[in-house]
């Protein structure tokens, strides 16, 4: 009877080494920083250049190969869309969009003599990485000809351990967004009983709605309402900044 006991304990704790082993031979997810740079024009190697020019710094996911990849694919194909002029463009790389910039750049100089220099910059930076989520932040300033520039800050949230991107929906309970909404007519003074957009917003079918940009860091929550999304150019973007602890309740993860 001793003797089965022991064989017992003894392959408890083989399975524990193994499993111990295991853990810490596995490939933790990282990010190394990628520049793109292309110019064309004037002086572009001079502090005072008068050029056309696209910069690109990119977050570059290593570790788990699924992982990494589904991550990498999708900021990648973000940075594409976004700066693109095409709706639906056919370029697959980075160094194929900095081309393609410049070349459209140079194909609207030949149309428009007075055309001034395009200017595209873009940085992605980690705003909260933990075992539950990875939120990635993307600023955006463009210019490519036309009464006013670009500029916005974008989110894209992922879960670290399968790669895939998620949705306010895959975070949130459905609670919250009825949450946001009190929040937001409170701080812009809506009456719970009129309608959203009393006010002059322009939430679309007159119902609100959260907004396409959701981030996180480890205090808070950021929700941002980019510009045309639901009011004018001229008014700006909206943000929202809600403390962590206020929508701990609407985590799903929690």
């Amino acid at each position: 009877m001793t003797l089965r006991i022991l064989q017992i304990l003894l392959i408890v704790l083989l399975f524990s080494a193994c499993q111990d082993e295991k853990k810490s031979t596995e490939i933790p997810l990282r990010f190394e920083k990628q520049t793109f740079v292309k110019k064309a024009g004037e002086n572009c190697d001079t502090a005072e250049y008068d050029c056309s020019i696209i910069s690109l710094e990119v977050l570059k996911a290593k570790g788990p190969q699924g992982v990494s990849e589904k991550i990498n694919n999708a900021l990648e194909d973000h940075v594409i869309s976004t700066i693109s002029s095409e709706e639906e463009p056919k370029i697959s790389t980075l160094e194929e969009l900095t081309e393609s910039f410049i070349s459209d750049y140079k194909k609207a100089l030949q149309s428009f003599s007075s055309e001034p220099p395009w200017e595209a910059y873009l940085n992605q930076s980690i705003y909260r990485q933990d075992e539950q989520l990875l939120c990635i932040g993307v600023t955006t300033e463009i210019f490519s000809g036309g009464a006013h520039g670009y500029k916005n800050l974008s989110f894209l949230n992922f879960d670290p351990q399968t790669g895939e991107q998620l949705s306010w929906k895959d975070i949130f309970t459905p609670e919250f967004k009825k949450y946001t909404e009190q929040r937001f007519r409170k701080e812009h003074e809506i009456p719970a009983e009129d309608n959203i957009n009393s006010t002059g917003f322009w939430f679309e079918n007159e119902a609100f709605h959260l907004p396409a940009n959701i981030g996180f860091t480890d205090e808070e929550v950021i929700l941002i309402y980019n510009s045309y999304e639901i009011a004018p150019y001229a008014d700006g973007d909206f943000y929202m900044e809600i403390p962590m602890e206020e929508v701990r309740p609407f985590l799903k993860n929690q």
